[in-house]
């Protein structure tokens, strides 16, 4: 029999997934939004990090992308418990219209400063860009709990695959949009203005998108009959529930372990790589810009090819046996652990620039399949009615991780962005996580 676990096959399971006309709506909805939250976060790299008039040091790079993330870890909690009392048909719905919004803010706030990073500014411009962040981890939220309600279990897997995916792939398209434009048009507050504009376009396009689905067409199952109010209250509760309910199925919570621990090192490699675009690898900042458009997009199509392989790698697993008595969904994971710890040891020897584009299509191939499963356990392994405070919980680990690895990053990576310590030991957690995955997952009374 097929388990969520055990998709059908290659291309067939993709085109059974991508038949089903309610999921090809969310699916439109996410991929739209996540276009324009590429563009959207390279009109702000552009104004911020790649700006003429400042360079950029650790600590900057640091403040800007906790500030940017750590109020996800706020705002996990509340999602939990609102995505299961809400119509999250209508959280989509409202959460892009307000993006909207603080995009246009944004844009004009960018425009208005023409380039100077002056503390009022950016104070405003870090109000802002937190808020609009913040609603985008609530949506997102809301789409990973929805999913269960438009794709079989039996294909959680392969929609697993495609969505986040084909969504990271859109971030991707969006960001080199921005790009584009700001190679076209040439760099400048106006041009910077006009790519977040151009997100808030994108973001109004999937609240329209939104329209297309149901009330309750995504859950909850049975809401809450309790007050918005009365919810808002709940929140800690909610947190400690879903983190409890996690706690007690070993298998979600070792996959949200092994996702926070990628993101954790994938923050880390973040800072270095935007350091090295301006620094080590380029004096230039338009061909800083460049190089970071580039291993962003490897980084894209690492986790598109993820999408593609991975389906069809964990059915050759399941028919020709796996090692240590691991299933197959979870040989994939470790291995694609194992791959990332090579590959961060390989920049130990030196770095440039088609290496460290290699090296990023590899590490997000390898990310994304151990998203791809952890996703699949979580939503596998956690009950419907806590399945919102669970996914809350989730975000919190995942950005959480983020957040202390741009504390650390701070004060470890240089100014220039390159460090053989750091890709070694970025290369040694991957190592352990791999290692401490595999016995863990192994476990008899795991299931």
């Amino acid at each position: 029999m097929t388990t969520a676990t055990s998709p059908a096959p290659g291309t067939a399971g993709f085109a059974r997934v991508l038949r089903g006309d309610r999921y090809r709506r969310l699916l439109a909805v996410r991929l739209t939004s996540q276009l324009g939250d590429g563009a959207f976060q390279a009109g702000l790299a552009s104004f911020v990090l790649f700006n003429p008039t400042q360079a950029p040091t650790a600590p900057l790079v640091a403040g800007v992308l906790t500030v940017a993330v750590l109020p996800f870890t706020v705002v996990g909690p509340f999602a939990g418990v609102l995505l299961d009392r809400w119509s999250r048909q209508r959280v989509l719905l409202v959460s892009n219209l307000v993006r909207v919004v603080l995009a246009l803010a944004v844009a004009a706030l960018v425009v208005a400063a023409d380039g100077r990073l002056e503390g009022g500014v950016l104070g405003a411009l870090y109000l802002l860009v937190l808020a609009a962040l913040s609603v985008n981890r609530f949506l997102l939220a809301g789409l990973g709990a929805s999913l269960p309600h438009v794709v079989p279990r039996a294909l959680l897997v392969p929609a697993n695959a495609v969505t986040p995916t084909l969504g990271t792939g859109a971030f991707g398209a969006g960001f080199g949009l921005g790009l584009g434009l700001r190679l076209a048009l040439g760099p400048g507050a106006p041009t910077d203005g006009l790519v977040v504009a151009a997100a808030a376009a994108l973001f109004l396009g999937a609240a329209l998108l939104t329209g297309r689905l149901g009330h309750r067409e995504l859950g909850p199952d049975t809401p809450s009959a309790a007050s918005t109010r009365a919810a808002a209250v709940a929140v800690a509760r909610g947190l400690r529930e879903g983190a409890a309910h996690v706690w007690r199925r070993p298998v979600a919570r070792d996959a949200i372990g092994a996702v926070g621990a990628h993101r954790f090192a994938f923050g880390l490699s973040t800072i270095a790589t935007v350091l090295l675009a301006r620094g080590h690898l380029s004096d230039d900042v338009e061909a800083g810009f460049g190089v970071l458009g580039l291993v962003g997009g490897a980084a894209a199509a690492g986790a598109l090819l993820a999408a593609a392989v991975t389906p069809a790698a964990v059915r050759a697993l399941e028919r020709r046996g796996t090692p240590l008595g691991l299933g197959p969904l979870d040989t994939w994971l470790v291995l694609a652990l194992l791959v990332a710890a090579v590959t961060e040891a390989l920049f130990v020897l030196g770095i440039a620039t088609a290496p460290l584009a290699a090296g990023a299509l590899v590490l997000g191939l390898a990310g994304q399949v151990v998203k791809i499963g952890a996703d699949t356990h979580v939503q596998t392994a956690v009950a419907e009615h806590v399945r919102g405070r669970a996914f809350a919980f989730y975000d919190v680990v995942f950005n959480a991780a983020f957040v202390l690895a741009a504390g650390l990053g701070a004060l470890v990576v240089p100014d220039d962005g390159y460090s053989r310590p750091l890709y070694a030991g970025i290369a040694v957690l991957y190592l352990a996580v791999a290692v401490g995955y595999a016995r863990a997952a192994a476990r008899p009374q795991r299931g």
